[in-house]
């Protein structure tokens, strides 16, 4: 029997018509499939819906076969870890056979296909991921406990954490994961087994440790989850240095929006690492070691006037201009009010073409080389000292 009923009048996601095609397909050849995890709690939260994952009693080769029967699209997207995505009306749903773990070694788990919801919720990491949904809304807990969870906004692992986290260290960070995002309750049985278990972090590839971090440090309750971080040694693990708060803590406090924010936020908290210690633990790319590397401007940016931002602006970006207003200014907690007059310039200001080319010189008689550059250069200068008004006509005289 369910443990739940909802009207299902309400769940205008779960009646759409690929959703509910799903179901009808998993329900062939005597199968069931009911939604699982994500979906399931973040309706029970009242939060926006993301990806809608199905579990099935069908194995892997099951789904696809009567995918194909049905004419349905499919990718072998995890097929290894018993994972189809089925394709409909450009959407992507994920089916994954119910498993139950046999062996885990801390990043991977051996896992055999079942008919069990029991032993399929007992492999999960959290109580609240173990929530299934019916088409009709029907919402189970098998173990009884996810929905009194849900209830109190608390996260909690499924049986004992210490075993939960040594059969996937991820699930650390997972748990700050959900803190950040969502404000969490937390068990403090739970909580008190963390750093003792952080060591195995390092078995995780940078790869994971970064789509974690991005999803910490873009949610909205991070400084919640940074702080309980931070007292589980995780940064000393990690990256062995301590965090610094205070910018992250400004930013949030003056509910500050820009481009890249999560990024900017990690070097603020974390801003004695070097780049090769930054590609080392978390392999950043190269567009944000670029950005890393352009957060470490004067704090006499803050003072400028407009016609000094706009000369920055020119020669290097609005992007950087506004990241290194945003740090220096929580550095020294400038007034706000300020700060978002010049973002606004910044944010506004038309980025002007320097109005003369190589190709211009040519013309009236340069050769190519080292005189053409540097005279370039000096009208470039005379452009900008002249804020950005002196035609080519007027500099081209000036030759």
């Amino acid at each position: 029997m369910p443990d739940l009923m909802y009207n299902s009048s309400k769940l205008a996601w779960l009646n759409t018509t690929p959703v509910q095609t799903i179901f009808k397909l998993l329900s062939q050849n005597g199968g069931e499939g009911r939604i699982v995890g994500g979906a399931v709690r973040d309706y029970l939260l009242g939060v926006k819906i993301g990806d809608v994952d199905y579990c099935s009693t069908h194995t892997p080769n099951q789904v696809i076969e009567l995918a194909k029967v049905n004419n349905i699209r499919y990718v072998e997207s995890g097929i290894k870890y018993g994972t189809i995505t089925l394709l409909i009306a450009g959407q992507n749903f994920e089916v994954t056979s119910l498993r139950e773990d046999v062996k885990t070694d801390g990043r991977h788990a051996v896992v055999v296909y079942g008919v069990d919801f029991v032993k399929d919720a007992m492999r999960r990491d959290f109580t609240f991921n173990a929530l299934y949904m019916s088409a009709d809304g029907q919402i189970h807990d098998p173990l009884k406990t996810g929905i009194a969870d849900v209830k109190q906004a608390k996260i909690k692992f499924i049986g004992n954490a210490d075993q939960r986290i040594k059969e996937d260290y991820l699930r650390i960070l997972r748990y700050f994961r959900f803190i950040a995002r969502f404000g969490l309750n937390i068990d403090q049985t739970d909580y008190k087994q963390i750093s003792a278990l952080v060591g195995g972090l390092n078995q995780l590839s940078a790869e994971r440790l970064l789509n974690e971090f991005t999803r910490i440090y873009s949610s909205e309750h991070i400084i919640l989850a940074l702080k309980m971080m931070e007292d589980c040694n995780i940064f000393q693990q990690l990256f062995k240095t301590n965090l610094e708060l205070s910018i992250v803590e400004y930013i949030k406090d003056n509910e500050l929006e820009f481009e890249d924010k999560w990024l900017v936020q990690l070097y603020a908290t974390l801003p004695n690492l070097s780049v090769k210690q930054w590609v080392k633990t978390l392999k950043i790319s190269n567009k944000q070691q670029k950005i890393v590397t352009s957060l470490k401007w004067d704090a006499g940016i803050v003072v400028l006037n407009t016609i000094q931002l706009a000369k920055l602006i020119y020669k290097n970006s609005k992007k950087i201009v506004m990241h290194n207003l945003i740090i220096n200014a929580a550095k020294q907690n400038y007034n706000i009010t300020k700060l978002r007059q010049k973002l606004n310039f910044v944010n506004q200001f038309n980025t002007p073409t320097f109005p003369v080319k190589g190709q211009d010189l040519l013309n009236i008689g340069f050769k190519p080389g080292a005189e053409l550059g540097t005279c370039l250069k000096t009208l470039e200068n005379l452009w900008l000292e002249s804020q950005f008004i002196l035609t080519k006509t007027n500099l081209l005289a000036k030759v």
